[in-house]
């Protein structure tokens, strides 16, 4: 019985370490945690096991006792070390693995005795899994924020809170309970979400889970055309919009308090109906446009690079690496950046963001693997038929590309969102 269950605890983690070695996204530089906790430890771990469950004779009287040691120390070193640096994400759930380890320690110590030779293997494997254990945990932890508010002020504005809908011009109006610009064209309709928004967020910088930003409306007035609206949302928010010569200009400023750690969010959004076909092309290349994928094929999206890089790419699958280029060109991080929309080979709208690439993050993407950074710009349709609702989000930090539901953070301070919609 007690062999039984020393074959079926290494069957499991030789298991488990395969899929992680197969599900983890991989291409990280080896000075990145990710290159040795994805790439290097997983298929080691994987042999290791693999060849103690098939040995035979001297070989599994030898190295079976040292590697049985090694399961029990690792959890009860992750489960000490999770609870301290997941404090909140694990709550009481890290007494599992630990009592489970304490058990598995209890249960190899009779049965070995500890008097196998080699009698140093054990030990030694002993201290490395002890290592191991109490590393995973910081390697899991999302690094410190560094994307760049823009330091701008927040002034205080008052007014009444009615959602009465705010007619901007002809094509355009202002939906005062969340901030949103709504462009009609016509049968086209283009919602412009300007305010940063989280749709989770980690209490402790480990996995995200769903707690979606609470926005309300707290005043609102205007002078003229010009209309101002301030929002309890994160911290609090202010949204300036006005029309002129044919064009809508949004200047969205959003506060936060302190660091978010987030897995979903945007910086702005927009979404779009009515449409026949859609296709994108970005300022940095022109030259190329892009249809919109269906949600669960392959996605398309687009960052920017620590050297000013602007690349469009594709995934393998869903939002899955390897990744391909499909276009690249240079933006300047003080550059603004323009995204035109075609429906049926017709440009119908024009989306300028001045201040995307200023403040994003070009650190790695935990989930991405590749190379990839954790700005990220995504497009999305909802549905097999080419007229499906598009949505395109701007993110400054996420990991929706990839695997894993890793949170990556968001700097304290004031982030600015200036937009201009027009229509060719």
């Amino acid at each position: 019985m007690i062999q039984l269950l020393w074959l079926t605890l290494l069957a499991g983690h030789t298991a488990a370490a395969a899929v992680w070695w197969w599900l983890t996204p991989g291409g990280f530089p080896s000075w990145a945690p990710q290159f040795w906790v994805h790439q290097v430890l997983p298929p080691i771990v994987t042999a290791v096991f693999l060849f103690a469950l098939l040995a035979r004779g001297r070989w599994s009287e030898a190295i079976l006792p040292p590697i049985l040691t090694m399961i029990p120390a690792f959890w009860i070193a992750f489960a000490l070390s999770a609870r301290l640096t997941f404090p909140e994400s694990f709550g009481s759930t890290w007494y599992l693995p630990f009592f489970g380890g304490v058990i598995v320690a209890w249960l190899s110590t009779r049965h070995f005795r500890l008097r196998r030779r080699p009698i140093w293997l054990i030990p030694a494997l002993a201290l490395l899994a002890l290592w191991a254990g109490w590393s995973l945990p910081h390697s899991l932890q999302a690094p410190e924020p560094s994307t760049l508010p823009s330091g701008d002020a927040l002034e205080t504005i008052s007014g009444s809170t009615d959602h009465k809908l705010i007619k901007l011009s002809r094509e355009a109006q202002l939906r005062p309970e969340d901030g949103r610009v709504v462009l009609k064209r016509d049968a086209l309709v283009l919602n412009v979400q300007p305010m940063l928004s989280f749709a989770d967020r980690s209490p402790d910088r480990s996995w995200a889970e769903r707690a979606p930003t609470a926005r309300t409306l707290t005043a609102k007035s205007h002078d003229g055309a010009r209309w101002r609206l301030a929002y309890k949302d994160e911290d609090a928010s202010l949204l300036d919009v006005s029309a002129r010569d044919g064009a809508v200009q949004l200047d969205a400023r959003s506060r936060l308090a302190r660091p978010i750690f987030s897995h979903v969010n945007s910086f702005a959004e927009l979404t779009l109906t009515g449409h026949k076909k859609l296709t994108v092309s970005f300022s940095p290349a022109p030259g190329k446009r892009v249809e919109v994928p269906q949600a669960g094929t392959p996605a398309r999206f687009a960052y920017l690079d620590q050297a000013g890089v602007f690349h469009l790419m594709e995934a393998a699958a869903q939002k899955r690496g390897p990744f391909r280029e499909l276009a690249a060109g240079k933006l300047g991080r003080k550059e603004p950046l323009t995204v035109t929309l075609f429906d049926a080979d017709k440009p119908v709208f024009t989306v300028t963001l001045d201040d995307w690439a200023s403040q994003l993050s070009t650190a790695l993407s935990p989930s991405a693997g590749d190379g990839l950074p954790a700005n990220v710009i995504e497009m999305e349709r909802g549905g097999e038929k080419d007229a499906a609702p598009v949505v395109i989000t701007f993110s400054l930090a996420a990991t929706t590309i990839g695997r894993g539901t890793q949170s990556v953070g968001h700097a304290a301070g004031v982030y600015r969102d200036r937009i201009e919609v027009a229509l060719p």
